[in-house]
């Protein structure tokens, strides 16, 4: 799952986003990390969620879409387009409307004063400019998303034009999505009720 779905599963807190999107851009596992509280309560959500995503047999038929020339980056672009189906089927799995928490969700990114890589820092930055979440409803958002991802990539990848992929089999993923997405909302549940 990409960002929408991460900050989806944080806890209502500034820390807890930040937690769940910092993963991405630290070294090594996330218990040697130097932080606490909801950053690390957010960044093990955020492990936990990738876990199960990534060992889920839905999610691999996702995966099995893609074409052979971009099968070796399937993982990221089934995340990606999940983002896309959540944005779209949001009132199905949140009672707030999704402009609000988006908005809410920027606002309280944009006010986190706590330690995160500068990084992360920056894209929060360039989320929040440009709008990344709203965005994702369309699938011209899941092409900038992508795009922007294949020129930050410091490996070569095939991820520019990738949209293709969700555009050639929109619906055949759409109801993946819909298979997948309540079953991690469960395991999330199970998780933290632990």
């Amino acid at each position: 799952m990409n960002y929408l779905a991460h900050l989806y599963f944080a806890e209502d807190t500034p820390e807890s986003r930040v937690g769940n999107l910092m993963v991405d851009f630290v070294r090594g596992p996330v218990d040697g990390q130097p932080y606490n509280g909801a950053v690390m309560r957010g960044m093990r959500s955020h492990v936990a969620v990738d876990r199960y995503t990534d060992g889920h047999d839905v999610v691999r038929e996702s995966k099995a879409l893609i074409s052979p020339s971009r099968r070796r980056f399937a993982g990221i672009i089934v995340d990606i387009c999940y983002d896309h189906y959540l944005a779209r089927h949001w009132p199905a799995f949140s009672d707030e409307p999704l402009a609000d928490f988006i908005e809410r969700t920027y606002g309280s990114l944009s006010a986190y004063r706590g330690d995160m890589p500068p990084v992360l820092s920056r894209v929060i930055r360039h989320m929040v400019k440009h709008d990344w979440l709203h965005g994702y409803r369309e699938t011209a958002g899941i092409g900038r998303a992508l795009d922007g991802l294949s020129m930050r990539l410091r490996r070569p990848n095939t991820l520019a034009g990738s949209v293709e992929e969700l555009e050639a089999n929109y619906d055949e993923m759409e109801g993946h999505f819909l298979r997948f997405f309540p079953d991690l909302v469960r395991h999330m549940e199970r998780q933290r009720a632990r």
